[in-house]
């Protein structure tokens, strides 16, 4: 039997009231109990029932009807694997949600990492590498390395306004200590860097 036309942009299944793994039988038994409803002598109109008529047309035809469910499907992109393409399924898996108890401080010392982790690695390239031209990323390292100290005293300062709204018995004397703590470990960074930078000359 040759293809027949159809519209694959109407929903014969839902014309007819069956699902669309709906067999022949089901496809005929629905189109009976819809015919009694829709034909003009039983109250229905024309335009009902010429729609009736083309679904039972289409959907119980299966060569025709597997044509309409092909081009209703959308078309997806298969590759050599077992798997298929999803193009959405980066918007529905959403954002990395992970549980943070104080973000600020927690970007504090995450950029403090990140200009360390920068910052390290670039000057000993540069003083392992010596030649004049590379100045500007000596420059740029030792920026990063600044950059770092600031954002780590940034999660220090962070963390005692944090303690002193929070309640905790925080003396000015222990801000004191901590806060001489770390320059001193921050001075004490910057001279081994100077000393390894003067030692190797």
């Amino acid at each position: 039997m040759s293809l027949q036309k159809f519209d694959a942009g109407r929903d014969y299944y839902r014309i007819l009231g069956v699902k669309e793994d709906a067999t022949k039988d089901d496809v005929d038994r629905a189109y009976r109990v819809q015919a009694r409803k829709r034909h003009p002598d039983g109250g229905g109109t024309e335009e009902e029932m010429k729609a009736l008529n083309e679904a039972h047309d289409i959907l119980s035809d299966p060569e025709t009807r597997r044509a309409y469910d092909a081009e209703r499907r959308p078309t997806r992109i298969t590759y050599p694997t077992t798997n298929v393409f999803d193009p959405d399924a980066a918007a529905r898996a959403g954002t990395l949600k992970i549980p943070v108890s104080d973000p600020d401080f927690a970007g504090a010392v995450m950029g403090a990492l990140a200009c360390f982790g920068l910052g390290i690695p670039l000057l000993l390239l540069v003083e392992m590498q010596w030649m004049f031209f590379l100045w500007p990323l000596r420059i740029m390292a030792f920026g990063a390395l600044i950059a770092g100290v600031y954002m780590s005293h940034s999660a220090l300062v962070i963390r005692q306004r944090r303690k002193r709204k929070s309640g905790h018995t925080f003396s000015r004397r222990r801000e004191v200590l901590e806060e001489l703590i770390f320059w001193l470990i921050a001075i004490g960074f910057i001279g081994v860097l100077l000393f390894a930078r003067f030692a190797t000359r």
